[in-house]
């Protein structure tokens, strides 16, 4: 198996050194790469593909979100970790626009750190290319969304591949951050597509339903390559399924007709 790589970008060689070291000490053979600035780190992902980028926030030239947000564009499946140490609430909300599968404001716990690398990683397997994922149809898949959100009542929606890596939110549920919610249901949004396959339809849907005390989930495939996933907190009110279903088909069926050129 093709080992995992991880770029780390950080104009404090120290610091850099140290996360370095760290994350090859998990013994899981990790190929991890150490520069000193982003113009460094895009000249490197132009050689080589990375599972993982961390960068600091602060640094000469283009800073750490800049960064960011040209891998999220150049490579949108490569993971992504902001570390800084001018932690502030816009920050943390480019962060989840980006999104992120972490950020930490220093001084943080490494052991913290390297849980969320390696559970991100570990589960970081590729997800099948998606046309509704490029920027054509960027628009127009936010934009459903939110009518989706108010149809459905939710309080969060977010679309994302079946790698986990989230696309797109919209909302928000306190205590539920889109990549844990991503992370728990592309398991089951790959096994969904599977079914269809595996009975050998052109189109299936299946909307996927957790219960809790607090919250209710909702998943259903889009197409092979993305899924969405609807979060409802119990606090607010809870879900109706009928609802929920007929509201998420209508969506998806419509987003569908985009790529087929049927609408």
């Amino acid at each position: 198996m093709k080992s995992k790589s991880i770029l780390i970008v950080d104009d404090e060689p120290k610091v850099g050194f140290s996360l370095k070291e760290s994350l090859e000490s998990l013994g899981h053979g990790y190929a991890v790469s150490q520069v000193l600035s982003a113009e460094d780190a895009l000249q490197a992902m132009r050689e080589v593909s990375y599972d993982l980028v961390v960068t600091d926030l602060r640094m000469p030239g283009m800073n750490g979100l800049e960064l960011l947000e040209r891998v999220k564009h150049d490579s949108p499946l490569t993971r992504l970790i902001l570390i800084t140490a001018y932690g502030s609430d816009e920050v943390a909300a480019a962060t989840r626009s980006l999104p992120t599968i972490g950020y930490f404001t220093k001084p943080f716990q490494i052991e913290e750190f390297l849980q969320v690398v390696d559970r991100a990683l570990s589960n970081s397997k590729r997800s099948i290319p998606s046309p509704l994922a490029s920027d054509k149809y960027s628009d127009r898949l936010v934009q459903r969304l939110r009518d989706l959100r108010f149809e459905a009542g939710a309080q969060c929606i977010v679309l994302a591949d079946t790698a986990g890596q989230v696309l797109t939110q919209i909302g928000s549920v306190e205590e539920l951050e889109p990549e844990v919610l991503a992370a728990m249901v592309s398991g089951g949004s790959a096994a969904s597509f599977e079914v269809v396959q595996n009975l050998r339809e052109e189109r299936g849907f299946n909307l996927v339903y957790y219960e809790g005390v607090r919250f209710d989930i909702y998943s259903a495939n889009v197409d092979a390559g993305l899924f969405i996933a609807l979060a409802f907190d119990r606090r607010q009110g809870s879900s109706r399924i009928g609802m929920v279903w007929l509201y998420t088909k209508r969506a998806i069926q419509e987003i569908q007709t985009w790529v087929t050129g049927t609408e």
